[in-house]
């Protein structure tokens, strides 16, 4: 069966973060659009020490890891759950702006 190439949602909390490991092996990459007012959050919590900038670009990659960090955020904090179900999960996430999380289940290696 192929994966469909994207599957966006729109952030609902709980709902979203509930949807998305069954949805991992369905889809190339998951989207979570946030709402634009958390990019200055997301900054902050990305780049801790930078200094105050005129442009908050995100473009933030890593692995379940990042998941955590965006839970630091007041409103995300459902991350969590999702950092913590997808922590051995072979995964890349991407945060950008405007907010956005993307989730691609990634090839293991040994697969």
């Amino acid at each position: 069966m192929e994966k469909e190439p994207l599957i966006k949602l729109t952030w609902r909390g709980h709902e979203t973060i509930e949807s998305i490991p069954p949805l991992l092996s369905d889809a190339r990459q998951i989207e979570i659009i946030l709402p634009t007012n958390y990019n200055h959050s997301l900054f902050c919590a990305l780049h801790p020490g930078e200094p105050p900038a005129q442009l908050e670009e995100i473009n933030t990659s890593g692995g379940p890891e990042l998941l955590a960090a965006i839970a630091t955020v007041k409103g995300l904090e459902e991350f969590i759950a999702l950092a913590r179900a997808l922590t051995t999960a072979h995964i890349e996430v991407h945060v950008v702006s405007p907010p956005s999380v993307i989730i691609k289940p990634v090839k293991h290696p040994d697969a």
